[in-house]
């Protein structure tokens, strides 16, 4: 046992002295590591703090330990961020969550059957929702079921004969009934 680090018994009063301000600083840190991965702020969080209950990753004594957790979290989020990088998986920030803000979601990564389910859910009610707020609009509906498929702007203006500014004029109407009705919780 090192002595210029903390015991495993001093990490665990020092976890369960942690407080909510302490909670609050290493969301807010973990928000920007988890930017751009797959890992969310709570993970990063228990993660790190399992790293240090279990020794796996010593704090030094001249370390605060809300700094060391910190610290711990970039560290696991950067080496998730290359082993995913080295895995070929990308992400994408074009889905965005119900308050309106871009989430990472993966590119080229399978669901799992439950992740698979509740977007199957999420596409029917969103559908459903659309179909209710287009019920007078033919073409703005028969524009949003081309996009879905996915189809083209140039495909979309070929079967339904839309001149470029018809199709554009619909795609309009469609973000503004569609903000009108829900701000900030689809992107168009």
């Amino acid at each position: 046992m090192h002595h210029d680090v903390l015991g495993l018994e001093e990490i665990g009063i020092a976890i369960d002295g942690l407080t909510e301000t302490d909670l609050i600083r290493m969301r807010r840190a973990g928000r920007s590591f988890a930017w751009g991965s797959a890992h969310e702020v709570d993970d990063l969080i228990q993660e790190a703090i399992l790293a240090a209950s279990t020794g796996r990753r010593q704090c030094p004594r001249e370390v605060a330990f809300v700094k060391f957790l910190i610290n711990a979290m970039r560290s696991i989020s950067s080496a998730a961020r290359e082993r995913e990088r080295v895995a070929g998986i990308d992400y994408t920030l074009d889905a965005t969550g119900t308050d309106g803000n871009p989430i990472v979601v993966p590119i080229g990564v399978e669901p799992d059957a439950e992740t698979a389910r509740l977007r199957a859910e999420d596409v029917e009610l969103r559908i459903a929702e659309l179909h209710e707020i287009f019920d007078d609009d033919d073409e703005a509906m028969l524009v949003i079921l081309a996009l879905l498929e996915p189809q083209s702007k140039e495909e979309i203006m070929s079967t339904y004969d839309f001149t470029e500014t018809g199709y554009d004029t619909i795609r309009r109407r469609i973000r503004r009934k569609i903000n009108g009705r829900s701000p900030n919780r689809w992107t168009s």
